[in-house]
């Protein structure tokens, strides 16, 4: 499989020249590991992919045969991270850390505030229990001088009935001046317990008046803190969206400009082979031209001594010179061969063998003619040897020319 295509400009984000060799490579990679490692940036939603491009450049920069492949498509890597710095800025970081430290800000205003808020709650609830449990006392105090009051009451009314007035132990003015001062005690203690009740009832309604303001507050800020929250986690989703989204584009950028450069790339590779195809079919048109040049060459010469070698073997009466082996009527001589003419006189063909090696220029004959080596009739032309005058077909004409 081959290797994927690297968009990144690893020398930059390392901060190495290129030139840099594998201890620089290796200290850079620690150092930047440490900066951007997620477990030391939780807040950024970035750390992640800037690790994960940092792990991406040492592996193919401290590799060797990796880095020469790399360093083979820095140029054009190197001009289309500038486009992209360019054409797609990310997003400012200031704005997202403001946002986030205002967050915290309020947040943290929030809780102390509402910490402060169910504090007084708390000191209020104390309160509020104390006064009710002093206004219970002071209720129970108050039915007693109330009961004592009505007791003395109803006593002083049967003395002075007539029952009393006849069976009644008579009261000396002593005793009648101790009750009065009895009776003015019991409404001055009951004025007070009144007046304290008063005091108390008032006091209590104030406290759970207050005591429901300080919960209204609260949750008034509990609600504002809740309310925020969701802002925020409405704003993280935001930023993560536009940042997916801005990834997305960028790698759909990157992967448009890589089918541009593949297709360039292939369409210079064709016309790299079809220039080379041409150049190849060209040369071999002009091999070709040459070859056919020296054969026509060869064959002009060729023709050119066989036609003088012929033109040397007729003599002054327009015979072949056949050194004396044949007669006038196309027999062998006996004194010559040795061999005696009686019986059927040989073929043509066997007749030239020996003196024509029928490698001049055929004539072509019109009409039809009996070859004279296959003794077939051809239909409508046939070929005579310039030397001999042989006649004969195709087929045997190229035989013969061969030699054979």
């Amino acid at each position: 499989m081959a290797p994927s295509q690297a968009t990144e400009d690893y020398y930059k984000f390392l901060g190495i020249p290129q030139s840099a060799g594998t201890d620089a490579i290796r200290a850079s990679y620690r150092k930047l590991a440490l900066k951007y490692h997620p477990d030391r940036n939780p807040n950024n939603p970035q750390a992640t992919a800037q690790f994960q491009l940092l792990e991406a450049a040492y592996s193919t920069l401290f590799d060797p045969e990796r880095r020469r492949v790399y360093d083979l498509q820095y140029e054009s890597i190197k001009r289309n991270s500038a486009t992209d710095s360019g054409k797609n800025p990310p997003p400012p970081q200031s704005n997202s850390n403001n946002s986030d430290q205002l967050y915290k800000i309020q947040i943290a205003k929030l809780e102390a505030a509402i910490q402060q808020l169910r504090n007084r709650e708390d000191e209020l609830a104390s309160q509020l229990a104390k006064a009710k449990k002093e206004h219970s006392i002071s209720q129970v105090a108050l039915g007693k001088l109330q009961q004592e009051a009505d007791r003395v009451t109803k006593e002083e009314a049967n003395r002075n009935s007539w029952y009393g007035y006849f069976f009644a132990k008579k009261q000396s003015e002593e005793e009648k001046q101790a009750a009065q001062r009895r009776m003015v005690d019991n409404r001055a203690a009951r004025s007070v317990r009144e007046a304290e009740l008063k005091r108390l009832v008032a006091r209590v309604l104030t406290t759970q008046s207050q005591l429901d303001d300080i919960q209204r507050r609260v949750r008034e800020k509990v609600d504002e803190r809740h309310r925020l929250q969701i802002q925020e986690m409405k704003r993280q989703q935001d930023i993560r969206l536009a940042e997916l989204r801005r990834q997305q584009a960028m790698q759909r950028e990157r992967e448009e400009r890589a089918r541009e450069d593949a297709e360039r790339r292939r369409k210079e590779e064709q016309a790299e082979r079809l220039r080379k195809a041409q150049e190849a079919e060209r040369v071999w048109r002009e091999q070709e031209a040459e070859r056919i040049r020296r054969a026509q060459e060869a064959e002009r010469i060729r023709r050119a001594q066989e036609a003088r070698y012929y033109e040397g073997k007729w003599d002054d009466g327009g015979k072949w010179d056949d050194g004396g082996i044949w007669d006038d009527e196309g027999n062998p001589d006996d004194e010559e061969t040795g061999s005696s003419t009686s019986g059927q006189s040989a073929k043509g063909p066997e007749r030239r063998k020996s003196s024509c090696l029928h490698r001049a220029w055929w004539a072509e004959v019109e009409g039809r003619h009996e070859c004279e080596r296959c003794l077939e009739t051809t239909r409508r032309f046939a070929f005579c040897c310039p030397g001999c005058h042989m006649v004969a077909c195709a087929g045997c004409r190229d035989t013969l020319k061969r030699g054979w």
